[in-house]
């Protein structure tokens, strides 16, 4: 059954999940979501729905904001996809260019730091700060809302935002 390949945790660079570990974090992070599912399905299309939002939000760059951030999927040899977390640089015309912000765990097509273009209607998610407040972030609060009372706050402390 095929898998998308989701982080619960990665704190180290964006402070949100992603689908790999930042560059500082621990295997255990890494964890793996059914295809089907169907609560993250319904992350990602909010998310996709929700993307001029971002786009919009990036552009006007309001005082407060910060911490810009987009999820791609890539493939991977196991035919599934690894969803990696993007800090954006720039947005023209539905393309946004920035760099990977995650270690690949599977995929081969792209590793930390790489410099890519994302058209906006690829994007698996989006994130960014307000504040100490996380705008967006789907996939994120999907995780995050299976968290128990005690994971939920220690992330929330570790994450250095509020949901």
């Amino acid at each position: 059954m095929k898998r998308v390949l989701l982080l619960v945790v990665g704190i180290a660079m964006f402070m949100g999940t992603g689908c790999s570990r930042s560059a500082d974090k621990e295997a255990d992070n890494f964890k793996q979501v059914q295809t089907e599912d169907q609560a993250m399905s319904a992350a990602i299309t909010k998310a996709k729905e929700s993307s001029a939002d971002f786009v919009r939000a990036f552009h006007e760059q309001q005082p407060g904001t910060k911490d810009f951030y987009v999820k791609k999927p890539y493939p991977t040899p196991s035919k599934n996809n690894e969803h990696m977390w993007i800090e954006v640089a720039a947005e023209r015309n539905g393309v946004i260019s920035g760099v990977i912000a995650n270690i690949a765990e599977e995929t081969s097509e792209v590793k930390l730091g790489d410099a890519v273009t994302v058209k906006v209607d690829e994007i698996s998610d989006w994130r960014y700060l307000n504040g100490n407040k996380l705008v967006g972030g789907y996939t994120i609060r999907y995780f995050v809302d299976k968290m128990s009372p005690q994971e939920k706050a220690e992330f929330l402390k570790k994450a250095g935002f509020k949901i």
